[in-house]
């Protein structure tokens, strides 16, 4: 057999005595496969030509075949089964995705109003568009009535978000109204809008739709004021997505999948939930999932209930974890048809990574306290917040001078720490995280009792941290050079993508311009927030695979700040949760240290040695400044007439 081209010489294969004629049946096919698929992409310009050729082929093969013997009959009507089967694949790669007939309705609609900007969509489910991942969408096709002016189809991912396709129809007929894309997307089994925007003229209603409505059939907007119009009645619009490539009749994939929490020790159970999808055209009768961490043993989960085509099934399962590294693993569920073959198996396993961690590192607590001058409510929260604190050597306190009214310590940076739920003074944030029964990380101080505010910290402070901190910060005249370095797991880079670390210049033994209300004697105040060094987001970590990272800047001090009064405080955050404003998410840990310089004495007095020496001033053991004589017993540092040493309150 010889081929020329696309051209296949057959006579000799007929006309002359041939052994090895299996082997030639399976050449003739593969000779075939591509001519086969280059028609896919040509069927139709081709196909009116290519049925007459056909047929005439035909004939000139019966009457080739007539001399034949029954053996070899049979070989070559199954080549014309191969290459037909091949023609019928390629004729069924264009699939219409929607809810509607073809029908178009009596009647159209629209809304009131001249030149009002009028939009249709269905919604395309996950469930729905899972099928034809790795396929084209080439062609909408939408139902209206002429008369609709500026016309622009389009394809949202929501219907908030902006148009990954979008293509002008410069016409439109009554009727339906086929639009080659310009540009094919690409699907990746993610859920879609299709749609239409147009202009409405005075008194014209264009919009078609027929049948029953559902959640997915009926979305109409005015100006971009989206509603689901199927409760009020209209029914499903005449909207279709016309999808290019190959589906499968028998298909089960893994739809989702998620850990109730990534971060687990041996002991603890990893909670696994997800979903499954027949993305086939025929009914699955039952299924199998083999659950595997690391690439180990499986355990398998059978289901007898049977999913029709788009139909999902939840799953749900737990493991208890032993004997796990203290590293980065991944568990892998793979989802199988038992005995009955699945057609695609790119999308039969979904795989989860999750932490495990032996051991952490020491936390320091970021206490955020909300606060102002004119707050007569905040003296007696002051006092609560030194008496607890002063208890601890792990909290690092920041105070925002926002929140109520706003007063001489009050810097720009302050003001977005509102969003964590602040409603006035005194507030309280710890490691701005929700802590015990509040809704906001924020919560009110005015009211908090002794005993409330210790179980807060201490709930805060027995949050594992996987990493810990390192501050030292160096004054030359009015520069200063801060570094900061990370340790943590070698897998925070990954498990923590995304966080920011934050750089706040802190100053103490500040003497206020104004009285403290509600305590006129409090003209000394601790925990000044000047500067908030790094940017308003913080700076990207640069983690390396070992779990290290340093980070140097430079910072410089206003002249009127007394530099050995002043602290850094550094600390790492996550990204805020995408359901809500916060500027930032949780913190991860904290530290804090005094800044150096050739003028400091260790632990600093009021700001001159005069005034050092005719002060006793107390400070916890990390440098935390207490003030007066503390209220509660324990360890301190004390310093007195230009000295520090450390004593016991009792």
């Amino acid at each position: 057999m010889k081929k020329f081209g696309n051209r296949v010489q057959l006579a000799s294969l007929f006309h002359s005595p041939f052994r090895g004629y299996p082997l030639a049946c399976l050449q003739f096919a593969a000779d075939w496969s591509p001519i086969c698929h280059r028609l896919r992409s040509n069927l139709p310009q081709i196909a009116p030509q290519f049925a007459i050729n056909c047929n005439a082929f035909r004939f000139r093969w019966l009457e080739s075949l007539s001399g034949l013997g029954r053996f070899h009959r049979f070989f070559v009507m199954l080549l014309l089964v191969s290459v037909a089967a091949q023609l019928r694949v390629a004729a069924q790669t264009e699939h219409v995705v929607g809810y509607c007939g073809e029908d178009l309705p009596e009647t159209t609609m629209g809304p009131e109003g001249d030149g009002i900007r009028v939009s249709a969509a269905i919604h395309l489910p996950r469930a729905k568009m899972m099928r034809y991942k790795g396929c084209q969408l080439t062609k909408i096709r939408f139902a209206v009535k002429e008369g609709f002016e500026n016309v622009s189809v389009w394809v949202r991912n929501s219907l908030t978000t902006s148009s990954v396709v979008v293509q002008s129809v410069p016409t439109t007929v009554t009727g339906w109204n086929e639009v080659v894309l310009n540009h094919p997307y690409t699907l990746a089994g993610e859920t879609l809008f299709v749609g239409y925007t147009a202009t409405q003229p005075q008194g014209f209603a264009g919009i078609m739709a027929d049948g029953e409505g559902n959640e997915h059939t009926s979305w109409v907007a005015v100006d971009n004021q989206w509603a689901d119009y199927h409760n009020y009645g209209v029914g499903i619009l005449l909207i279709q997505a016309v999808v290019e490539g190959d589906v499968y009749d028998t298909d089960l994939a893994m739809m989702d999948m998620a850990a109730d929490s990534n971060l687990l020790t041996n002991g603890e159970t990893l909670r696994l939930a997800g979903a499954v999808v027949n993305t086939g055209t025929t009914p699955i009768e039952g299924y199998r999932l083999s659950v595997s961490i690391d690439g180990g043993s499986s355990e398998v989960l059978s289901f007898d209930e049977p999913l029709l085509p788009e139909q999902t099934a939840d799953f749900s399962h737990e493991i208890a974890l032993t004997a796990l590294g203290d590293s980065r693993h991944e568990v892998a569920v793979r989802a199988s048809l038992g005995d009955e073959a699945d057609e695609n198996a790119l999308n039969d396993e979904l795989r989860v990574p999750f932490y495990v961690y032996e051991t952490t590192y020491p936390r320091t607590l970021l206490l955020e306290h909300f606060t102002s001058l004119p707050c007569v409510n905040c003296p007696p929260a002051d006092r609560l917040l030194e008496e607890v604190v002063g208890e601890r050597d792990d909290v690092a306190w920041v105070s925002h001078h926002v929140g109520y009214r706003e007063d001489e310590f009050t810097i720009a940076g302050s003001r977005s720490m509102t969003r964590f739920g602040v409603y006035g003074n005194p507030y309280v944030m710890l490691d701005r995280s929700v802590v015990g029964d509040n809704a906001m990380p924020a919560f009110s101080g005015g009211d908090l009792a002794e005993d409330v505010a210790r179980m807060l910290f201490d709930e805060a402070a027995a949050v594992p941290s996987l990493l810990t901190l390192g501050v030292e910060a160096r004054a030359e005249g009015s520069r200063l050079t801060l570094e900061v370095t990370g340790d943590g797991k070698p897998y925070v880079g990954e498990l923590y993508a995304g966080s920011a670390l934050h750089l706040y210049l802190m100053e103490d033994q500040v003497t206020a311009e104004k009285p403290q209300a509600g305590d006129a004697n409090k003209k000394i105040h601790d925990n000044i927030l000047r500067a908030i060094v790094t940017p308003a987001r913080g700076v990207a970590p640069a983690w390396d695979d070992e779990g290290h990272f340093g980070y140097t800047t430079t910072f410089d001090i206003d002249e009127q700040w007394a530099v050995r009064n002043l602290r850094v405080v550094a600390f790492i955050t996550l990204p805020a949760p995408a359901d809500t404003n916060y500027p930032t998410g949780a913190v991860l840990n904290t530290a804090q240290a005094k800044v150096e310089s050739d003028v400091s004495l260790g632990l600093a007095g009021v700001g001159s040695e005069e005034s050092s020496r005719a002060r006793t001033l107390y400070y916890m053991l990390s440098g935390q400044p207490v003030g007066g004589q503390p209220a509660r017993g324990g360890v301190y540092l004390m310093r007195k007439n230009g000295e520090t040493q450390k004593v016991i309150i009792q």
